[in-house]
């Protein structure tokens, strides 16, 4: 963990520069606490064999990336502070319109893409006034809901101001009564400062895994709440693929829920999380036994943090024409899903209940199908099939060409369609969009 972080990748299917080539840029996910470009997972050298150039980078993360407080706005032109994460993600796209020529790449043609906090990255990307022609398309993968994106400092909503966090590490710190706080606050190790978040995570943080560090509506780079602004359309008008995986939830219910979680404790969430809409939600997603309480609140919470927000940004586009979504339910084979899900297995889930979850796509988007990690030819084959669609939208802003299942249009409301991949691919028509609505709806009530 440093600031001297701001290195990128690049992958090219050639040394030999020929036509300029589409570009992909990858941004990575971690909660906006963990991970990097440079991870294995994310060689991108499977990717740049369609014919594309590859792209990935790292982005400051925790305290480095996102500590707010009033005295680091007050030093700041714009008068904001804690968005320094975003800002390096623009830095790094700024990065690539300058040089990515000299690789063989196509400024005018980039496409963004990233999964988890990257991908609630490219959504917030989409509606940054400082990224106007630096993407012409964008895939969104697993989007994290970003209901709970903490304003600069006015508390709404019950969410506390990202300036009073900052103000209560300092003093967590004890170093809030010192005569100069950021020179003292400059002297602290990052570490010492992400333990002192660690003890207020219980109090001050957010709803999904009770984070300390998010990006915040700040007025200059997220000029509103990222809510009002899909929702009035005001977003980057460039094609969109989107979607999710089928069980996004189960590698983090283990921190909700335990093997004695019975149908009350289920209701009792209901009404705590949804409150007059939490009938709706029963209705829609009964619970009679204990024994359906964990295959339930995975269709939930899945569909509460992911998929109702994926949901949104699709209807948001004026031109339903120009975005494709997607359900992920392939579940990658035992050894794989270990390493994405240690801590999960750990406390005890049989392979067969942790499904497609979080982040089974990443293996097959990059091509990362290792016979060591226990995928053979079929995967194989859906891997190869996932990278065209991929690469085919970085290059004509449409995913299908050549011999690919037909991947329709998300289309009219009364008709959303959508594609499922899994052992098969195929275009559906079954998407949860009665629950994805019941649930965007506490945003739009509660959006600031």
């Amino acid at each position: 963990m440093s600031e001297d972080c701001l290195y990128l990748n690049v992958w090219t299917p050639s040394q030999d520069i020929g036509p300029k080539l589409p570009v992909m840029v990858w941004i990575h996910g971690g909660a906006f606490i963990t991970g990097s470009g440079s991870d294995e997972i994310y060689d991108g050298r499977a990717l740049a064999r369609h014919g594309v150039i590859v792209v990935t980078f790292n982005y400051r993360l925790g305290a480095l990336g996102f500590l707010a407080h009033p005295l680091l706005s007050a030093e700041s032109a714009e008068n904001v502070s804690g968005n320094y994460g975003l800002l390096d993600q623009v830095a790094a796209l700024q990065w690539v319109q300058r040089n990515i020529g000299r690789f063989g790449g196509d400024p005018d043609k980039v496409t963004i893409f990233g999964q988890s906090a990257g991908a609630e990255s490219v959504s917030l990307l989409l509606v940054n006034p400082m990224t106007p022609g630096l993407f012409r398309g964008a895939i969104v993968q697993s989007p994290v809901m970003v209901g709970f994106l903490r304003p600069l400092r006015r508390g709404r909503s019950g969410v506390v101001p990202a300036e009073t966090v900052g103000k209560r590490i300092s003093q967590e710190l004890g170093i809030d009564q010192e005569s100069n706080v950021l020179s003292a606050l400059r002297q602290v190790p990052s570490n010492k400062i992400e333990e002192a978040a660690a003890k207020l995570q219980i109090e001050l943080g957010t709803e999904i895994l009770k984070s300390v560090w998010t990006p915040t509506v700040d007025g200059f780079i997220i000029p509103d709440h990222p809510v009002i602004l899909f929702s009035q359309g005001r977003r980057h008008r460039v094609p969109l693929i989107v979607g999710v995986n089928a069980n996004e939830s189960t590698v983090f219910l283990p921190y909700m829920v335990s093997s004695e979680t019975d149908s009350g404790e289920y209701h009792q969430y209901l009404q705590t999380a949804f409150g007059k809409d939490a009938e709706n939600i029963r209705e829609l997603l009964p619970v009679k036994s204990k024994a359906e309480v964990w295959g339930r609140l995975d269709q939930l919470i899945s569909a509460k943090w992911f998929g109702a927000w994926a949901h949104f940004m699709a209807c948001s586009a004026r031109d339903s024409q120009q975005t494709w979504f997607y359900r992920f339910i392939r579940q990658p084979p035992k050894w794989a899903t270990t390493v994405l899900a240690e801590d999960s297995v750990q406390r005890g889930i049989p392979y067969e209940k942790l499904g497609a979850c979080h982040s089974a796509d990443l293996f097959y988007v990059f091509g990362f199908t290792k016979l060591l990690l226990g995928f053979f030819f079929r995967d194989w084959a859906l891997s190869k099939q996932i990278m065209s669609y991929w690469t085919n939208f970085a290059k004509n802003g449409n995913p299908n060409a050549g011999e690919l299942p037909e991947w329709p249009s998300y289309g009219a409301p009364e008709k959303r369609r959508y594609l499922e991949i899994g052992r098969d691919i195929e275009a559906r028509s079954d998407l949860e969009v009665e629950l994805y609505h019941v649930i965007s709806k506490t945003w739009l009530e509660s959006a600031y």
